[in-house]
């Protein structure tokens, strides 16, 4: 695993610097984010019980888009689940392949337990405050449904500063993070949270990442 975390802030400018400094597009990123959390569902998944993937309305859901898409063309059965609101351009673009290519996308609301993995795309490093309606309930029966889960570069609902929960939180048996651990993880009490953690590459430069590594 990674020797070094990333904070909220720092985050979001390692995603800025990589598309303005050194012009990888930000759907290139989410690219190789959603893909990575595919091939780690695809080996854990060997029996390809169905997935359900719950998408919020930013960035964590597009990533959850091209999981899906990835998911689909490995064969898996998959069905995606939205939660209403705008979505940022490279993320709508994603909606719009999902859409496309016949995955089934239903409103958050029509999702229920039931049978197989259960990816939380609903939200990611940005959140800052605890969830409230509709999605405490939603973080209920995730958390009830005694499914596994899968949360994409952090459990909803977990600060991704301090590790504590904000507010309900899922609490997930495998956690994929992007470039770094995040810098609430070093908290012993996150492992709640994310369960067994892995560290995907989106395609960073290394030149920019080693930069936050070493701190210069």
């Amino acid at each position: 695993m990674s020797g070094f975390h990333l904070s909220r802030k720092q985050v979001r400018e390692l995603d800025r610097r990589a598309i303005e400094e050194y012009g990888i597009p930000g759907i290139v990123l989410m690219e190789n984010a959603g893909r990575g959390c595919a091939e780690l569902l695809i080996r854990w998944n060997r029996d390809r019980a169905p997935t359900a993937i719950l998408c919020g309305p930013g960035n964590n859901g597009g990533d959850g888009f091209v999981i899906a898409r990835h998911l689909d063309i490995a064969g898996w059965p998959v069905e995606l689940f939205l939660v209403d609101g705008f979505l940022p351009p490279d993320a709508e673009t994603n909606f719009e392949i999902a859409t496309k290519i016949g995955l089934t996308i239903r409103p958050i609301r029509d999702w229920q337990p039931g049978e197989g993995w259960i990816v939380d795309a609903l939200f990611g490093t940005g959140l800052s405050r605890g969830l409230g309606r509709p999605f405490d309930g939603i973080v209920e029966a995730i958390n009830a449904s005694g499914q596994p889960v899968f949360a994409v570069d952090i459990p909803s609902g977990l600060d991704c500063d301090t590790g504590e929960p904000l507010g309900p939180t899922v609490r997930a048996n495998q956690t994929a993070t992007f470039v770094a651990p995040k810098l609430g993880f070093a908290n012993p009490q996150a492992r709640e949270w994310t369960g067994e953690l892995h560290v995907v590459d989106i395609g960073a430069p290394r030149k920019l990442i080693d930069e936050y590594r070493t701190g210069k």
